[in-house]
């Protein structure tokens, strides 16, 4: 009798351990819900290499909230390049303005920076990065994540800057280029076209686009 009521006492912790397991997957199984900006945490901390020598961006099925004009209404001052190697494009309203992040992202740098001044940089789950440069007074902190068209800083003249202005860069891995690649100075908007960006042999990137018929 002893052994019938130890081997219905084991079946019992049998059938309860079992029940408690099937549970326990049945919630597992269920859908998670994903937050937005953990995934892009995520793709912001990969290498845009990681998978091959080129990547891509469809800014043209980019949508209104992913995408904003660094300093709203600026009118344009000076261009990437030209004779004295210029990082970046200096676009200008009035000082006090607030300059705004392009796309959503990570803070990755907010501080005195060298001759940038008042520096913030960004980087974003598309592969890219930028630069807010001069301001007067960042307003966001490292580690901090914004969404497109928040405020990053106020305009000013801190660092090598004669006039009140916003000094904007884009980015690769550190590689700045032509922002004017991307958006159109001139009509404050985004080049809506597939942006690639390819990286050499010799470790140099090379930037391309393919217009969107």
């Amino acid at each position: 009798m002893n052994r019938i009521r130890l081997l219905l006492l084991l079946l019992v912790q049998w059938s309860i351990f079992n029940g408690q397991c099937s549970m326990a997957f049945a919630q597992d199984d269920e859908p998670v819900d994903i937050d937005e900006w953990q995934v892009m945490k995520v793709e912001a901390a990969k290498d845009p290499f990681a998978h091959g020598d080129q990547f891509t961006i469809n800014f043209a099925n980019y949508t209104e909230e992913e995408w904003c004009y660094p300093l709203p209404g600026a009118k344009f001052l000076s261009p990437y390049g030209g004779a004295r190697h210029h990082g970046g494009t200096d676009i200008k309203t009035h000082a006090g303005d607030t300059t705004r992040a392009a796309f959503p992202g990570e803070v990755i740098l907010s501080g005195p920076h060298y001759g940038y001044g008042y520096c913030v940089i960004m980087r974003h789950a598309n592969g890219l990065e930028t630069l807010y440069s001069h301001h007067s007074r960042n307003l966001v902190k490292v580690g901090q994540w914004l969404h497109a068209g928040e405020p990053v800083g106020i305009e000013g003249r801190t660092g090598r800057a004669t006039t009140d202005h916003l000094h904007f860069e884009t980015r690769v891995k550190g590689t700045a280029f032509d922002s004017e690649r991307i958006f159109d100075h001139a009509n404050h908007t985004l080049r809506r076209q597939i942006f690639v960006v390819t990286k050499q042999k010799n470790g140099t990137l090379k930037f391309t686009s393919e217009k969107i018929e």
